[in-house]
């Protein structure tokens, strides 16, 4: 499962609707609607949310296959130490003790979650305007 800033994993795009996605992917193992975010989960370890401000689109990708990589290294499983050493780009964000940490890399778009000293799941954004504050969704 490759990892692609600011656009997606494999041939799933951000910005996808969710028909697109269902098309590609099937239906999803569970479906979730909280406020104005639909959350989608699937067997294979990816976790779609659509919010209501992207008109439900693909807003962000959460990632926690074990085969997920970023830049053709695994990410999932990895220690904490390994994720900074490995990927510079992330920075700790936040540490929220024992509910864990989370790291982000501003350039990539991209959250790292650390639960019990190793990388738990990766979410993956879009790129946001700097003017508007809109989403830039992949071509």
């Amino acid at each position: 499962m490759n990892i692609f800033p600011k656009v997606g994993v494999d041939n799933i795009k951000l910005g996808m609707s969710q028909k697109d996605v269902q098309a590609i992917l099937g239906e999803p193992e569970n479906k979730e609607k909280v406020e104005e975010e639909e959350l989608w989960e699937f067997g294979n370890g990816l976790e779609l949310s659509f919010q209501a401000e992207d008109s439900y689109r693909l807003s962000s990708i959460t990632v926690m296959a074990d085969s997920a990589v970023l830049d053709s290294k695994l990410i999932i499983g990895i220690t904490e130490s390994e994720l900074e050493s490995i990927f510079p780009a992330f920075r700790l964000d936040e540490d929220f003790k024992k509910d864990g940490k989370s790291y982000y890399a501003d350039e990539l778009q991209i959250m790292a979650w650390v639960f019990d000293g190793e990388v738990f799941n990766v979410v993956i954004f879009p790129e946001y305007d700097e003017s508007t504050e809109l989403p830039i969704w992949p071509a």
